[in-house]
């Protein structure tokens, strides 16, 4: 789809210093794309820093400043990043929409922010000084939209790390092609774990990152033992997944990415709130039993959760296509590379 030449340079944009799954990917990227021949560079937006956690990825780095804009090179920007391709006049452009909820464009530019922001309101300032927050908030956003971020073009590659952003995108723009990044490089150098229910504890794991309403009341059973993940490096991670159950995920994405996925390989069970990512069978290739279409009805929520700790064995191979799927990620990226960017003479 993208024509190369020996002398194409691959740019990819990537926040310095955060360590979370959209920049996981993008040095993953780079990684994938040097391992294959290309020439790839990560440039920093932000703090020129190398978050150490991915320093596994063997990145190669130089500054946004010495991109070079010319015809042949490429460059590509995540879905919460496409600002910073206004300035560029010749490169090939690419959109890897790693999410959706955090774009910076014009389609859905209060999303992302104005949860954020809204969380923020909320936590900081009393009920009773609030009245005023709704007038607020929508002056905030109507000037923050009129100040026309970038605006994806016919030319330009959209990329789509899920079948749940392909769908969106490929309503709107041209150019669209689904490419999934695998798990991390820690993950996929493990060792296949035990699906033992003997070997694993009765917990219950979920992200913090990701608070609400339902989980504030879940956590309030005292007879099941929910663990947060936070605070870990790779391998404590994956130390506590192979002594788990249980993996849950009620977020508004819905299951495609990186914990249910890296939960599931290491032999947890998966239950999700069946809402846009999770709606599909591509992104999350779980049964429909294990997908709650009613994600507020705790009672029905702590039922499933009981009744996946008490028949674990008897339930585990449910996940198995699942986990074949995450197995065989890396492979059908690297594939799909190769047939994106085309090696030329």
């Amino acid at each position: 789809m993208i024509n190369l030449t020996k002398e194409s340079t691959i740019y990819i944009l990537a926040p310095g210093t955060i360590s979370s799954g959209g920049p996981e990917a993008l040095h993953q990227l780079a990684y994938y794309l040097n391992k294959c021949g290309y020439s790839a560079f990560i440039c920093y937006y932000g703090s020129p820093m190398i978050p150490p956690r991915y320093l596994i990825y063997e990145p190669k780095v130089i500054s946004i400043d010495l991109i070079e804009d010319r015809k042949g090179h490429v460059i590509i920007a995540p879905e919460i990043a496409t600002r910073f391709l206004k300035k560029y006049k010749n490169l090939t452009k690419c959109i890897w929409w790693l999410s959706l909820q955090f774009y910076d464009g014009y389609e859905t530019i209060p999303v992302g922010f104005k949860m954020k922001f809204h969380r923020t309101i909320r936590d900081l300032i009393p009920l009773r000084i609030m009245r005023w927050k709704q007038a607020f908030l929508n002056q905030f956003f109507l000037k923050r939209a009129a100040l026309q971020p970038y605006l994806i073009q016919k030319n330009d590659i959209n990329l789509c790390g899920s079948m749940f952003a392909y769908n969106f995108v490929k309503r709107r723009h041209k150019n669209v092609v689904m490419f999934v990044e695998p798990i991390g490089l820690p993950f996929l150098k493990q060792d296949f774990p035990e699906f033992i229910s003997n070997n694993r504890s009765r917990v219950v794991l979920y992200n913090p990152a990701k608070p609400s309403s339902l989980m504030n009341k879940l956590l309030k059973q005292v007879d099941i033992q929910f663990v947060p993940i936070k605070g870990m490096d790779v391998d404590q991670m994956i130390n506590l997944f192979r002594k788990s159950k249980l993996y849950i995920d009620f977020g508004f994405f819905g299951g495609p990415e990186r914990l249910p996925k890296e939960t599931v390989h290491n032999g947890c069970m998966l239950l999700v709130g069946k809402r846009n990512a999770a709606v599909n069978s591509f992104d999350v290739a779980i049964p429909e039993e294990f997908k709650i279409e009613d994600f507020n009805d705790e009672v029905l929520i702590l039922k499933k959760i009981k009744y996946m700790l008490d028949h674990y064995d008897e339930i585990i191979d449910e996940f198995k296509a699942f986990r074949v799927k995450i197995e065989n990620l890396e492979a059908n990226f690297i594939h799909s590379i190769q047939n994106i960017f085309i090696k030329g003479s």
